[in-house]
């Protein structure tokens, strides 16, 4: 039976749910998986996975301008100044514990859904035995900040084959990219008939349907967008479906808009169906993070996204206006004005479903653990002081380039933790 090491970071759903995509492919074919929040099980910094899990959210909300200008910057990094990344003191504490891990369970294949445990993989390699093939994938269709510091890995999925010359640039080899796509569930590949998915949900089947996804919790972008959709779009026979999540405040917000008669609202809280939901639906309004945008296309799906975004969110849109997969509005009164324009132009919404299907990658998922399931690693005792692990990887790496105690390089630091590298849902 082979094994599989799953190790994720809580920096926003989207990690979470690529590792839980692969955990399921993985056992599916039959192999044994042990999933890992690498903070939650090795940091001791509670307020270090705090800012990992809320600071994200917060800068993107109150800090916009802040976030995207460091985004900004740590893109252009030097790839050759890896030693010197404020990411990599961050991570000092957690090697010993990870590298007994590996050595504990033995994996034949590594997935990792964040690069904090590819960087970590990169620097163990560098000192110790690591004989599992380890595997990654891009979080967006930015190229985020930092992986210049975790081209040690073995193979990194990436969303096409446009996205292999700047990840050469960052120190990855060609052959460790590979273009499949981005890490979603399967089922967003399966194909459901619009009507069918409509009568499993209940929802009327001759309506051209919406669906509102833009978060929930920080972010709380459905009232807002539902309240502008029922007080322009009365003379339309249209539905609106709305995935809450776990927005309850927001969710009840929205069950005391007035509904003029011809529009049908489902106002539903956390669903685990939205697959269906989007079979069922004719756009989605919503965030562009990079995994809810690949999970829009594979099931083709066009999307209608707002301006005011995280930078690698804004380039997600970039990419999918340009190739005519989406639409993007500046104010309320032309998000309506786009929608009129599907509504009364059945056309334009299946020249951007054509456009979608050119350049979607699905089954990526599937494609990567079948290369996964492929490994077979060979483990030899080997005599290790964990103890003394943490402290050989930080001499490594002061040794490489050190840090520099400045006054900006602090203060860049701290900008880190709002984990402004990551985009999910």
């Amino acid at each position: 039976m082979k094994r599989v090491l799953i190790l994720t970071v809580t920096a926003g759903n989207g990690h979470n749910s690529a590792a839980n995509a692969v955990k399921e492919e993985c056992e599916k074919n039959g192999a044994k998986v042990l999933l890992v929040d690498l903070l939650h099980e090795f940091c001791s910094n509670k307020t270090f996975i705090w800012i990992q899990e809320k600071g994200y959210p917060l800068a993107c909300q109150y800090l916009p301008g802040v976030f995207n200008m460091f985004f900004r910057h740590f893109q252009k990094a030097n790839p050759k100044k890896i030693f010197k990344s404020p990411v990599q003191r961050d991570l000092y504490s957690m090697y010993g514990k990870l590298l007994k891990l590996i050595y504990d369970f033995k994996p034949d294949a590594i997935f990792a859904s964040h690069y904090y445990p590819c960087i970590m993989i990169s620097n163990l390699r560098k000192i110790y035995s690591l004989p599992a093939k380890t595997f990654s994938f891009v979080f967006d269709y930015a190229v985020c900040p930092f992986w210049e510091a975790a081209t040690g890995i073995d193979y990194l999925l990436v969303p096409n084959e446009k996205y292999v010359p700047i990840m050469t640039y960052k120190g990855f080899k060609a052959d460790q990219l590979l273009p499949y796509g981005l890490v979603v569930n399967e089922k967003f590949t399966a194909k459901i008939d619009k009507q069918k998915a409509r009568e499993m949900l209940g929802i009327s089947k001759d309506k051209f349907t919406i669906f509102v996804m833009f978060g929930g919790g920080f972010w709380s972008g459905n009232y807002k967008i539902t309240r502008n959709l029922l007080n322009h779009l009365k003379k339309e026979n249209v539905q609106i479906v709305i995935a809450n999540g776990r927005d309850e405040k927001g969710k009840k917000k929205i069950d005391q808009l007035k509904v003029p008669k011809n529009i049908k609202v489902f106002n539903w809280g956390f669903c685990k169906n939205i697959d269906v939901i989007m079979s069922a639906s004719d756009v989605l309004i919503g965030k562009a993070g990079g995994v809810s945008v690949t999970e829009a296309l594979d099931k083709n799906l066009p999307l209608i996204c707002c301006k005011k975004l995280p930078e690698q969110e804004k380039v997600n849109v970039k990419m999918l206006v340009k190739e005519g997969a989406a639409k993007q509005y500046k104010s309320n009164k032309m998000m309506i004005s786009i929608l009129s324009d599907l509504i009364d132009n059945p056309k334009e919404l299946e020249k951007m479903k054509k456009e979608i299907d050119r350049i979607r990658r699905p089954h990526a998922t599937k494609k990567l653990v079948e290369m996964m399931l492929s490994c077979e690693a060979e483990y030899v005792d080997t005599q290790v002081d964990f103890s003394v692990v943490n402290k050989n990887i930080k001499r490594m790496l002061k040794a490489g380039g050190g840090f520099s105690s400045s006054t900006f390089c602090n203060f860049v630091k701290i900008c880190q933790y709002f984990d402004f590298y990551c985009a999910y849902d």
